[in-house]
């Protein structure tokens, strides 16, 4: 009698639980219209899959009371235009590597990497102004694909200078955040 009266009550409390989950906004989602906050950064950046918590502090701890939507445009903006920077800075120590033909070589792939990087957070920011989160996700995974490529071209024993490095790591590393932040709206 005890079990027939659980399963009774399960099978009406159910249907009302289940209601409850499809009107209740999954945590781990936020609106475009949500202001950031310092707790909404720390708890971003100190998240598991974020390699570097400080770089992303930095970065983004100047963003605060703007909304998500403010946030993700300007970091998508930003990250163009560093990739920008880095391209012209490749594309100025592949002509004057001289001896090096390795090392002209992965300069040379970097700036055509960082050449499609750069159109695909294009393409997202288009999307991004209409406000399609959704959209922007695949351009923006595919500029982190493609300026990991410009991190594969210095594979192996190399005569890059560490600042070069340093900035080719920053570069992924900021068209991840764009993907990790455009993925908190979807």
């Amino acid at each position: 009698m005890g079990i027939s009266c659980i399963t009774r009550n399960t099978n009406c409390i159910l249907p009302f639980l289940l209601l409850i989950l499809i009107i209740t906004p999954s945590s781990s989602s936020l609106s475009p219209k949500d202001i950031v906050t310092k707790e909404l950064l720390n708890k971003f950046c100190s998240g598991s899959d974020i390699t570097n918590p400080n770089l992303c502090l930095k970065w983004l701890s100047r963003t605060t009371s703007i909304s998500i939507n403010g946030l993700i445009n300007l970091t998508v903006k930003e990250t163009r235009e560093f990739g920008l920077k880095n391209q012209a800075l490749m594309s100025k120590l592949a002509k004057s590597s001289g001896k090096d033909p390795n090392l002209k070589e992965s300069y040379e792939a970097c700036v055509d990497s960082h050449g499609e990087a750069i159109k695909e957070l294009e393409k997202a920011q288009k999307f991004l102004s209409s406000s399609s989160f959704k959209q922007a996700v695949s351009p923006i995974s595919s500029a982190f694909d493609k300026a990991s490529d410009c991190k594969d071209a210095f594979e192996g024993p190399s005569n890059e200078p560490p600042m070069v490095w340093n900035r080719i790591e920053d570069f992924t590393f900021m068209c991840y955040i764009d993907w990790s932040l455009a993925q908190l709206v979807n």
